[in-house]
């Protein structure tokens, strides 16, 4: 079976007047289903109970959706998502849900989704939250946690602020309520609630310790992890520090990856103190406690956002800075820094035994959102290609194929590379190639990939004709097989193509 992608319509009923959402049992039921159609790629685990669950209220478990193809062995770098940790925020477990329906639905089909899938691991908490989402899901502006042992004067605001909970800088510097009515609200101590505890598990539990413990320590710039926590609203991505405005010791490098994956959505990218002070948040225990990157997204305008600007905007402007999360999790610290690879192809995409394709791709360094401060860019330096393996992959040392500047000459910030591929010892069948590029700074950018395919004597023709639908009359056309990047030109005269 095919997971459904994000552009096709679902016979759900979604929350009530916002058909888009789906409700929490929904989106379970979502993410158990994918398990089950794919049982080599996701796996849907338990990761603990609720705060209604722990009391015997009903409740629900926090599951979390981890996705790679456990035939690859590992250990994988991993990027790690919650979502809808704020009830109300209706847009952020749909967006991590379709997000995983994304990868799911193009594996074996997208080469990029597929080597993420196969070497690298995706975790999404879809739903951090449970009990206070299915209070929202009534229309409440529910923001908290439904704990009844706070506020008990006032029932419908109940609860522990999740986010100002966790066990980092809690209730250090006034960015939380010590207020049990208050929305921001940050409990009776730090990590008082379930959830929070079991958000902080799954931390500590996938993600080595990476940063000592003084705050002015640095991460290794190895370290490897990326951790997002999807929120609503404002249009932002945000890195720590949160709870004071000095600048964290990996602030340059948050800054760097913050800066790229605002370029794919076009938010505001700042550090997180800067749009109010916070403590005691996700973000902060994740690279605080352990030096894992860490990042805020703030999606659209509203809580409760309309489902055209949802589908419009959100959805299809944020998948792509969460591929490219996925893609720089090996080394946060470090392939922000570095050029992207596009526009990669093999030409052509389908060869013959013996014959040679050219390896074509743009390597740029200068895809950053610039807004809130300049990012530098340098010039490339250089590009390099890989058969069937990727760069990290220690079988892979030593085969790189250098890839030339097609004007002759590496000096720009964006430059069109190729590389003359042979294929005469190469078996028949589907293979993988594996680009990146280098730019004067040193710094080597983010992979991508392309397929090319080996005839092993199973292949056929397809042809046909094209023709106006109400006269019958022949057409000139242009006819092409995309996984393949084939084209034919149709006879003008017949409308006859061939390939």
């Amino acid at each position: 079976a095919r997971a459904t992608p994000p552009t096709e319509t679902r016979l759900l009923a979604g929350i009530p007047g916002i058909h888009c959402y789906r409700t929490v049992e929904e989106t379970f039921a979502s993410a158990a289903q994918m398990a089950a159609d794919h049982p080599d790629l996701p796996s849907w685990i338990d990761a603990g109970d609720s705060w209604d669950k722990t009391a015997g209220l009903g409740g629900y478990d926090l599951m979390v959706l981890r996705l790679t193809n456990v035939s690859r062995p590992g250990p994988k770098p991993k990027l790690f998502l919650t979502c809808a940790i704020h009830a109300r925020e209706y847009a952020t477990a749909e967006l991590c849900t379709r997000f995983a329906e994304h990868l799911l639905a193009r594996h074996d089909r997208d080469p990029d989704v597929t080597w993420l899938l196969d070497h690298h691991e995706i975790h999404l908490m879809l739903i951090a939250n449970p009990d206070g989402r299915k209070q929202a899901e009534a229309g409440d502006l529910w923001r908290k946690n439904t704990n009844d042992a706070y506020c008990r004067q006032q029932e419908d605001r109940r609860g522990a602020d999740l986010n100002r909970n966790f066990d980092f800088q809690w209730a250090c510097c006034g960015g939380s309520s010590s207020r049990e009515c208050d929305e921001l609200f940050r409990g009776p101590w730090a990590a008082s609630e379930p959830e929070t505890q079991v958000v902080q598990n799954y931390l500590l539990a996938e993600f080595p310790d990476q940063r000592e413990d003084p705050l002015d320590a640095p991460a290794s710039d190895l370290a490897t992890g990326i951790y997002l926590d999807i929120h609503a609203s404002g249009d932002l991505v945000l890195w720590p520090w949160g709870f004071d405005g000095g600048e964290a010791p990996n602030h340059v490098q948050l800054q760097t990856l913050g800066r790229k994956m605002a370029y794919f959505n076009g938010y505001t990218a700042k550090q997180g103190y800067f749009l109010y002070p916070t403590d005691g948040t996700t973000t902060e225990f994740a690279y605080g406690a352990q030096g894992v990157a860490a990042f805020t997204f703030e999606l659209g305008d509203w809580f409760f956002q309309d489902c055209a600007a949802f589908e419009e905007a959100i959805l299809p402007t944020n998948l792509a800075p969460l591929l490219y999360a996925a893609k720089a999790a090996r080394t946060p610290y470090l392939t922000p820094s570095g050029p992207d690879a596009l526009a990669l192809r093999a030409a052509p995409a389908l060869v013959g035994a013996g014959a040679t394709l050219r390896i074509e791709a743009i390597i740029d360094d200068t895809r950053y959102n610039q807004d809130g401060g300049a990012e530098p860019s340098q010039a490339i330096a250089g590009a390099e290609c890989y058969l069937d393996l990727p760069p990290w992959d220690r079988d892979a040392q030593g085969t790189a194929i250098a890839m030339d500047a097609e004007d002759g000459l590496f000096d720009g910030s964006r430059e069109n590379v190729g590389a003359v591929l042979e294929s005469a010892a190469l078996a028949p069948g589907r293979h993988t190639i594996f680009v990146r590029g280098l730019d004067a700074a040193g710094n080597w950018g983010a992979v991508s990939a392309a397929f090319f395919w080996l005839a092993d004597g199973t292949e056929g023709r397809v042809s046909g004709t094209v023709t106006e639908g109400s006269t019958g009359l022949p057409l000139a056309a242009s006819v092409s097989v995309d996984l393949l990047g084939l084209t034919a030109r149709t006879d003008p005269a017949s409308g006859h193509y061939s390939m």
